[in-house]
C-alpha cells in the first residue's frame, strides 16, 4: 500500500447550478470532482468546463460510462477540462482501446472502467489489463443501493483480485463515514462519495470527515 486514496466528490445532479453550490462549499476538502452521469447528460460538457474553471487545481472526472464512440467521446471529454473519463465495462473492447489510445495520446489523461452492472468482471479483466486499462470504478449502483444490494465480503474478493491483477481501483456506492473501515485493508486508489457529502447540511464539514478518517484509516 503505497498512497492514502483520494476522496473523490461525485455531483450526481441534475442541474448545473446545484451541483456548483455544492462544489462551492466541498471542493478544499476533496481531491477529485466528478461530473456524475446524471449532470453530464442535463448539462453536457459545460459541465466539465464550468467545475474545471472553478477548481483549476482539481482532478476532474466526467463519468459518461461510454458504450461506444470511444476515441471521440474521450477526446470530448478531456478538450472540455476532464483529466479522466470512464467507459462502461459492457461496451466493445475496440471501444475501450480507442477510449484508451486517446487517453494515453495526452498527458497525464486516464481511462476507467465502469463495472456497473457487470457480472462476469474477472473473466473480462484479463481482456482489459491487455489493452493496457489500468484504472477501474467498482461500483455498487444508485438503483441497487436504494433497493437490495448491500457490499458484501465477495465485493471485498473481487476487488482484492482485481488490485492483485495489478489494476487501480475506485469504490463507490452508498459509502457512509461508517462503512469505510469495511475496506480497510485494500489498497484502494479512489473513494467515490456522493450523496454523503451533497445530503448533509454542511458540505465542507461532511467532506472534512471523509478525508480525516480515510488518513486515519489508511495511514502509509
Amino acid at each position: 500500500m503505497n498512497n492514502k486514496p483520494y476522496l473523490q466528490l461525485a455531483l450526481d445532479f441534475f442541474d448545473l447550478p446545484t451541483a456548483l453550490a455544492v462544489t462551492q462549499k466541498a471542493c478544499t476538502q476533496v481531491d477529485v470532482i466528478e461530473i456524475g452521469t446524471p449532470l453530464t447528460k442535463a448539462a453536457g460538457m459545460l459541465a466539465v468546463q464550468t467545475i474545471r474553471a472553478f477548481c483549476p487545481e482539481k482532478l476532474i472526472l466526467a463519468d459518461v460510462k461510454t458504450p461506444d464512440v470511444g476515441g471521440g467521446e474521450a477526446k470530448m471529454c478531456f478538450d472540455a477540462g476532464a483529466d479522466w473519463m470512464t467507459v462502461i465495462g459492457a461496451a466493445p473492447l475496440d471501444t475501450v482501446r480507442l477510449a484508451l489510445q486517446e487517453a494515453q495520446s495526452r498527458p497525464d489523461k486516464e481511462m476507467f472502467i465502469e463495472l456497473t452492472g457487470i457480472r462476469d468482471i474477472l473473466a473480462r479483466a484479463e481482456e482489459w489489463r491487455k489493452l493496457g486499462v489500468d484504472r477501474m470504478v467498482y461500483h455498487r449502483g444508485w438503483d441497487e443501493g436504494n433497493a437490495s444490494r448491500l457490499w458484501q465480503q465477495s465485493d471485498l474478493d473481487t476487488i482484492q483480485k482485481l488490485i492483485d491483477y495489478g489494476f487501480k481501483m475506485s469504490v463507490a456506492g452508498g459509502i457512509e463515514l461508517d462503512s469505510l473501515s469495511f475496506f480497510q485493508g485494500l489498497d484502494i486508489s479512489v473513494f467515490i462519495i456522493g450523496r454523503a457529502i451533497y445530503a448533509a447540511s454542511d458540505h465542507e464539514k461532511a467532506a472534512a470527515q471523509f478525508r480525516e478518517k480515510i488518513h486515519h484509516l489508511w495511514k502509509v
